[in-house]
């Protein structure tokens, strides 16, 4: 149940990279498409929230009930990582990237100008892309974690 969640949890991520976010700023215009994507990232971190809860989950009771090799400790930190990073995105960085983006808005500052909005915008926006990589890595590291150890 672990590697299946996290198997999900890897292609949701890889799917909202790779197809959803491209396509929104290729067909939109960039603020509508910054507006669609806004409205998908709760729905998006929301699910790997809960594939991750399932994950760390089913690790945790497989590791209490049937096994006690130290390898397995390896495959629930990682997706402990995994979490944390996906929660600390979607708890703190994304509401400070909206409100960033509310007071870029506010400010009436030309597409493209340097301001401190734009700049606070930005390094959020590039947490948010490092702590999704983590998240992405962690849960390739700790599929074959799990992996390994069947």
């Amino acid at each position: 149940m672990a590697a299946g969640a996290i198997v999900c949890w890897l292609g949701v991520m890889a799917f909202f990279g790779a197809v959803i976010a491209p396509a929104a700023f290729t067909t939109l215009d960039r603020e509508a498409a910054g507006r669609f994507v806004s409205a998908v990232f709760p729905r998006y971190y929301a699910v790997g929230a809960a594939l991750g809860g399932l994950a760390l989950l089913a690790l945790l009771v497989r590791l209490l009930l049937r096994d006690d090799r130290s390898g397995g400790w390896v495959s629930l930190l990682l997706v402990a990582l995994m979490l944390a990073s996906t929660l600390y995105a979607w708890l703190v960085v994304l509401p400070a990237a909206h409100a960033a983006r509310e007071a870029l808005h506010q400010t009436g500052a030309a597409t493209g100008a340097v301001s401190t909005e734009s700049l606070v915008f930005t390094r959020l926006h590039r947490l948010s892309s490092v702590l999704n990589g983590v998240s992405l890595l962690a849960g390739i590291l700790g599929l074959v974690a799990v992996g390994l150890r069947r």
